[in-house]
């Protein structure tokens, strides 16, 4: 324990807690907190597979936080919440497994490929993307795509919380509760592949508890910040922030 502690106080402690805070604002305004997270991680020389269980046990605690925060103010109900934890973990988990019988190169490759998709969905749905001052009540018929986007995020995640927000953003929600409805699969999306990885030895403490810490910080700051978000500027960013992160996975790939 003597040993942790050292490690949380010091500089490289610092370091880690910053990136948890960054990547976690990053995450609840725009859904990239992978942009952040990972490569940081990675940069420091951490596996990628105890990378990607780090950032699930960091994202799914700050987003905990976050639903948290909605039920006390009733912003959704626990009837809505309830299928969506559920088809969502089932679908970390799943994500979870795939990923630990893959090799860092093919998890690179599938991750560009959805990216890629996403992108250009993006792109299509522009005119939703600033749609902030009216909203129509149009429920999601199916829980297909959150399920399938909690695989992703089980297994790898970059970008799949932007994919979410998206995926609201069509079925005509404001983008705020787009940004509810993507914290709480986040939150349980992370949890199912968290625990996966946990019981297979995954995880290193010593790196996820400042980056944890951080996370919850960044994501009380994000939702702070939320409510100011103009649909212009949302317009803008999400295309950019997602071009990025296909430049990220992209040079992985190559180099």
């Amino acid at each position: 324990m003597g040993v942790l502690l050292s490690e949380w106080i010091s500089i490289n402690g610092l370091q880690l807690f910053t990136i948890g805070v960054i990547a976690a604002i990053i995450g609840v305004m725009f859904g990239a907190a992978g942009f952040i997270l990972l490569p940081a991680m990675l940069l420091v020389g951490v596996p990628i597979h105890t990378t990607v269980a780090i950032n699930k046990f960091a994202t799914g605690v700050s987003s905990l936080s976050n639903v948290i925060t909605f039920m006390i103010k009733r912003n959704i109900s626990i009837q809505t919440v309830i299928p969506l934890f559920i088809i969502s973990s089932f679908g970390g988990v799943m994500g979870a497994f795939f990923a630990t019988r893959l090799s860092e190169q093919i998890m690179n490759v599938i991750a560009c490929i959805i990216i890629i998709f996403a992108f250009f969905i993006v792109l299509k749905s522009n005119k939703l993307l600033a749609a902030d001052e009216k909203e129509t009540e149009v429920q999601p018929t199916s829980l297909a795509i959150p399920f399938l986007i909690s695989i992703y995020d089980g297994g790898f995640g970059p970008g799949s919380a932007l994919m979410n927000i998206t995926y609201y953003l069509k079925k005509h929600y404001l983008y705020i509760k787009a940004v509810e409805f993507t914290r709480i699969i986040s939150f349980s999306s992370c949890s199912g592949a968290f625990v996966f990885y946990y019981f297979l030895g995954i995880m290193n403490w010593g790196i996820a508890i400042p980056v944890t810490i951080g996370s919850i910080f960044g994501s009380f700051i994000g939702l702070k910040i939320l409510p100011y978000m103009k649909g212009k500027w949302i317009q803008t960013l999400l295309p950019i922030i997602l071009f990025l992160l296909i430049v990220q996975v992209v040079s992985d790939l190559l180099f």
